[in-house]
């Protein structure tokens, strides 16, 4: 990052910390740090130890319940499970920057936020917004599918449980270091949907028309969806969505069916919470993402790249255990079944007291060298775009302790 990036980000800083004495508003500032120090293997098994960490502040109006606006930082030298170890990337970025008016009839959002859309935890098919197909997850993090845009929304409520949105987001500006350039404006995205109810059931259905991608792998052009959420012994959601028409990313005009099947994507999911004991609570989830047009045959995974990262199938199962509100243990998983491969990440947290957590992760893959989850890809060492990822990156097998602390 350069001096005048810095100096920028001093300023913004220093604004968000003077502007609520200025204006005398109710303030409350909220701080969350993590800590990390990670083992894990890298190409040819070279193991490799490193600290790394990530700092949250955030900074929201009180007092006001006809108005909300929020500023958020985040703060990390690097990120060694994002990317691979040696990519240069921003010690500082602004996460969000928003306000929330509510008006007679209506209510607005705008700014940099992240509008949910769709049902669904890991894999949602709704969220043609920011895209939650991806693969590619780290479990490690606090939070997952939490990316965020500039965008304005409209909220009107059409009755008691049901509401249209219309939302617009423009496109996204490209930082190359050392200028900034703002994009043309084709690349704007906007849409439309509407949420019901019908009985027990939350349903809702809508279209985007995606200019550019927010994420690694989005799909642009025409996006309609539908998505629902109930309860039938266990809660139920699902999602199915679509993309038709120019894609600039892929640089592919999707016109015939056999373009748009590619892209069609179902997502179904299941959760149910066991009450264990006195204060002891068994959480379960299951959730299945379907592209039934892509390849249900085994790939190289140079291949399956250049394909987006998607296979027919992937199944996401978690179990959780929290123990008297004390102790909690988790297992999760991405399951690759198309080439039998898996990405399993063990969790173990103590709440030691209000705000502290201790935390230990071991994320193992099983696979074979040329599958989405690889234990040892050295055999078979990825080169996207010609230039081969460094030695250093993340190779089937990491061990993190650390700590959370949020204030």
């Amino acid at each position: 990052m350069n001096n005048q990036a810095e100096k920028r980000i001093l300023l913004l800083l220093l604004v968000l910390l003077v502007s609520p004495w200025i204006v005398g508003a109710e303030t409350g500032v909220r701080s969350t740090l993590e800590l990390y120090t990670s083992a894990f293997r890298g190409q040819n098994n070279t193991w490799y130890f490193t600290g790394t960490g990530k700092a949250d502040l955030r900074f929201e109006s009180l007092g006001n319940s006809n108005m909300r606006a929020q500023a958020a930082l985040e703060f990390y030298p690097f990120d060694v499970t994002g990317a691979p170890m040696g990519i240069s990337v921003p010690a500082v970025q602004l996460d969000r920057f928003w306000i929330k008016a509510k008006f007679p009839g209506w209510r607005l959002t705008a700014g940099k936020t992240k509008l949910a859309w769709g049902n669904g935890s890991i894999f949602n098919s709704g969220d043609i917004l920011f895209g939650s197909l991806n693969p590619f997850v780290d479990f490690t993090e606090s939070s997952q599918r939490d990316d965020t845009s500039w965008l304005t929304a409209v909220n009107i409520p059409t009755g008691r449980f049901s509401f249209l949105e219309a939302v617009v987001l423009p496109p996204n500006l490209v930082w190359d270091g050392t200028s900034l350039t703002i994009p043309q404006a084709q690349g704007t995205s906007g849409g439309l949907r509407y949420f019901f109810r019908a009985g027990s059931w939350k349903l809702e259905t809508g279209y985007l028309y995606k200019g550019d991608a927010k994420v690694t792998g989005d799909l642009l052009g025409h996006r309609p969806y539908f998505s629902f959420h109930g309860h039938a012994g266990v809660d139920l959601y699902g999602a199915v969505s679509m993309a038709a028409g120019w894609d600039s990313s892929a640089n592919v005009n999707r016109q015939t069916w056999e373009q748009v099947a590619s892209t069609v994507n179902l997502s179904i999911g299941a959760f149910h919470q066991f009450q264990v004991g006195y204060d002891s609570t068994l959480t379960l989830r299951l959730e299945t993402l379907l592209m039934p047009w892509q390849s249900w045959t085994a790939l190289r995974f140079n291949e399956v790249l250049e394909g987006g990262g998607y296979y027919g199938m992937m199944i996401y199962p978690e179990i959780t255990w929290n123990l008297r509100s004390t102790w909690f243990a988790s297992i999760q998983s991405l399951i690759s079944p198309v080439d039998a491969s898996a990405q399993i990440t063990g969790t173990v947290g103590w709440y030691v007291f209000q705000g502290f957590t201790l935390l230990g992760f071991v994320t193992v893959n099983a696979g074979e060298e040329s599958d989405l989850f690889a234990f040892d890809r050295s055999g078979d060492w990825p080169a996207p775009g010609g230039n081969s990822w460094p030695a250093s990156t993340v190779n089937g097998m990491a061990v993190t302790f650390g700590a959370r602390y949020s204030y």
